[in-house]
């Protein structure tokens, strides 16, 4: 009796159950084609560029302030659609509809010996509203060829030095990637004619976002 009663009665409520729960979770995800319109958007285009220009500026502090000459620009736009999950005893869902967000990795050579090139960039790091967070407190010591503070994170004196390769969440997607001057594409080419190579990698910035009634652009990195 109690078996049959589990077959005629708890099996089609839980199947009711999870076709309830997929039902939920579609509607109130947001789909890859409704994501990538979002992050197409005049708005999010305006933000993007906003966004770019101060990643862009961050690099050049470090091309005014240290030996450091700029040899290729990566620039990587991201967007994550909105998602949603109900367990059998959770309910979440992800508070925007689309989030966009934007990493850049710089890749720089430098006339002067890699650690002369180093000491410079830790004494403009001292000077105070440099924008460089890397000062002689940080030198590095069981990690010899990386300095990582802030969100920066700079290599160097590495036999080989790819380009990023991101690893993307469960709902996220590249949206655009741009490789500044194009021609530099790699950073083989880059050692070839210029020696070492040192790679900045700036922290990531989220520089727009639609909420579930409303969209945020975000101003600051």
């Amino acid at each position: 009796m109690n078996a049959l009663l589990v077959r005629w009665v708890w099996w089609p409520l839980l199947v009711a159950l999870a076709v309830v729960a997929r039902v939920w979770t579609v509607l109130n995800s947001t789909s890859h084609r409704g994501a990538r319109r979002l992050a197409g958007s005049d708005a999010a285009r305006q933000a993007g560029r906003a966004a770019e220009a101060r990643l862009r500026a961050i690099v050049g502090t470090y091309v005014e302030n240290t030996p450091l000459e700029l040899r290729l620009l990566v620039i990587e736009d991201h967007y994550a659609r909105g998602w949603a999950d109900l367990g059998l005893f959770t309910l979440s869902r992800s508070a925007y509809r689309a989030s966009c967000e934007m990493r850049m990795t710089a890749y720089f050579s430098s006339p002067l010996p890699p650690a002369e090139t180093l000491a410079h960039i830790l004494d403009a790091g001292e000077r105070g509203l440099s924008g460089i967070p890397f000062t002689h407190d940080l030198a590095p010591g069981d990690s010899p060829g990386e300095l990582a503070h802030a969100g920066h994170i700079l290599t160097w004196h590495q036999p080989t030095v790819p380009l990023p390769k991101h690893t993307e969440g469960a709902h996220g997607c590249r949206f655009r990637l741009l490789l500044d001057p194009p021609i530099a594409s790699n950073v083989a080419s880059i050692r070839s004619r210029h020696g070492a190579v040192f790679a900045l990698a700036l922290p990531p910035t989220t520089y727009f976002r639609v909420l579930r009634r409303r969209y945020v652009r975000f101003t600051r990195t």
